[in-house]
């Protein structure tokens, strides 16, 4: 890459100009605001003005007539306060766009670790539950991070954790056995997730106004959890249920797993660690309950096994820890897709599994946050019974798109689930989404159907070309304009994106750069002639298209959204 060519010759000045070699946190090296300035720019001179006790304008100067002659600069301009700004030579902008044009796409490699074996944990939706528009925003980021992770030269574990016990379940089935409905009557998958999701909010229901009703929850509780065979056979046929419902939604969504673990597994080892822990002196007896005392580390202190003897999440999530970082050989790092307010028990629950083995846990457990994701119409409550499933999320994204575009079905379920997806992925995980479905479907803003439209305009644009007479020359001779240079520039920028998206676990930057090419590019397509223009410039054009529509395709595919030949 060029950006690391231009990166190593400036850390070589600086190691010069302050004879040290400790300058890799002052350079900076991004393309600019503008394009008019420059391929990159740099403030390092800036950085550079109080340690140097010097003027920014001398010191970029300095800079420039020390930077080597290269075959990929073409120009280095200084601009006032002191910014120094580099262009690529033109022939490195086409040979990059005639890779782009024969898919030819290569990532720079970024890996977290020397096994390059990374685990991805997400989805998480517990049984019994509905898979709510929070869960969509979850699958929707774990899937790209995957995918992401992948193109930069990853092997990528897909992992899920799934409540399969609990008080939610007992709640449930407390329901389904206090209710006449005979459930061998329920036939369709859609019958038996409505009915098991009116039976857990008629359970809770009962536990928080009914004394007695809440003591027999409690009873079928510790009855799941010892796998009495009074309440198995119940557990188990609506549990698959629930497997076979998320099972369809994740098919739904381009997402699949190498291994589901469920909590159903780890009481037992969970137990089992806490007490040795206790003998160890690593865990504590605490009224009843056995408990990390956090404060001696800078962490909180949370109970893992509690006064009934029963593994917290805190205890299981210790047994779930060492089954993850054994079945899949050493991992340099195991990514938890989870929302904030699991912060203090990640913190935790990780140093207590450094405590256990350093070698095995230091520093490659990590808890990617991401934000909450409503409608705007108001807030979500499994309790009320008024959940946003994901599935009617998307059932209503594509009505609509369906109304709007008059396409058929199937393009309108790739665009539902486009549009949904690319609404969560283009916002940074840190903010809380307000969902807004008119929004998510305009082809006139930041949105799927907008790329996806942009997409559809290439291949209309290519399918009326003779693309059999391309010679994919050089173009020596050729003027290149402003709109076609932008794209170009462009173009040469997609790598990078993706390895930034990567190391910092960040969708958002692929989403917003594919927003910035279309736009660039349906300017000029708006501006610029490409069937009639003369034939060198056709060429020129007609790459610059392919290589656009190749981009969009590759960057959305990265992001776990497919494309249409037509809208």
């Amino acid at each position: 890459m060029i950006k690391e060519q231009i990166l190593k010759n400036l850390k070589e000045i600086l190691n010069v100009i302050l004879r040290q070699a400790q300058n890799n946190n002052l350079i900076d090296l991004q393309p600019p605001a503008n394009a008019s300035f420059g391929d990159y720019s740099t403030s390092v001179a800036l950085k550079l003005t109080k340690l140097l006790k010097k003027n920014p304008m001398e010191i970029a100067e300095q800079i420039k007539n020390n930077f080597p002659k290269t075959n990929f600069i073409e120009k280095i301009d200084i601009i006032k306060p002191g910014f120094i700004n580099f262009w690529i030579l033109d022939v490195q902008l086409i040979n990059q766009l005639t890779k782009t044009a024969q898919d030819n796409f290569v990532f720079p490699e970024f890996h977290l670790g020397k096994n390059k074996k990374v685990m991805v944990e997400f989805a998480h939706p517990n049984t019994h539950k509905l898979f709510h528009i929070g869960h969509l925003r979850n699958i929707s980021t774990g899937e790209s991070i995957v995918r992401i992770l992948e193109a930069v030269g990853n092997k990528v574990v897909r992992s899920n954790y799934q409540g399969d016990v609990g008080l939610h379940i007992a709640k449930c089935l407390y329901g389904i056995r206090n209710s006449k409905f005979e459930i061998n009557k329920l036939v369709t998958l859609k019958e038996k997730i409505e009915f098991i999701g009116q039976m857990y909010t008629k359970g809770t229901k009962a536990y928080e106004e009914n004394k007695k009703a809440k003591e027999e929850i409690l009873k079928i509780n510790k009855m799941i959890y010892n796998q009495s065979l009074e309440i198995k056979d119940l557990w188990e046929k609506t549990r698959q249920w629930s497997l076979d419902y998320y099972d369809k939604t994740y098919k739904r969504v381009y997402s699949h797993f190498d291994r589901l673990y469920f909590e159903s597994e780890l009481p037992k080892r969970g137990i089992k660690i806490c007490n040795d822990l206790l003998k160890k002196r690593l865990l504590e007896k605490s009224q009843g309950a056995i408990v990390f005392n956090g404060k001696k580390y800078g962490v909180d202190t949370r109970v893992f096994i509690n006064s009934l003897g029963l593994p917290t999440y805190e205890g299981k999530e210790l047994a779930l820890a060492e089954k993850e970082f054994s079945e899949f050989g050493e991992l340099d790092k195991n990514i938890h897709c989870v929302t904030p307010e699991q912060s203090s028990f990640f913190k935790v629950t990780f140093k207590v599994e450094e405590l256990i083995d350093e070698k095995k846990y230091k520093g490659r457990q990590y808890h990617l946050i991401y934000e909450w994701v409503k409608l705007k119409a108001g807030k979500m409550s499994s309790r009320e019974g008024n959940v946003i499933e994901g599935n009617w999320l998307i059932d209503e994204t594509k009505k609509k798109i369906i109304g709007k575009f008059k396409c058929d079905k199937k393009i309108a379920e790739v665009l539902a689930i486009a549009s949904v997806k690319y609404s969560f992925l283009k916002n940074s995980l840190s903010n809380v989404i307000a969902f807004d479905i008119d929004e998510s479907i305009s082809i006139e803003g930041n949105s799927a159907p907008y790329l996806i439209y942009t997409f559809v305009r290439c291949q209309s644009v290519l399918k009326k070309a003779n693309l059999n007479t391309l010679t994919r020359q050089l173009f020596n001779r050729l003027t290149i304009n402003n709109d076609e240079l932008n794209l170009l520039r462009k173009f040469y920028q997609f790598p990078e994106v993706v390895y930034k998206a990567a190391e910092s676990y960040a969708p958002n930057f692929i989403a917003n750069y594919l927003y910035e090419l279309a736009s660039e590019y349906n300017l000029f397509y708006q501006k610029n002639p490409i069937l009639k223009a003369e034939k060198e410039t056709k060429e020129l054009r007609l790459l610059i298209t392919i290589a656009t529509a190749k981009i969009i395709k590759k960057g959305l595919e990265l992001l776990g959204i497919k494309t249409v030949e037509k809208m």
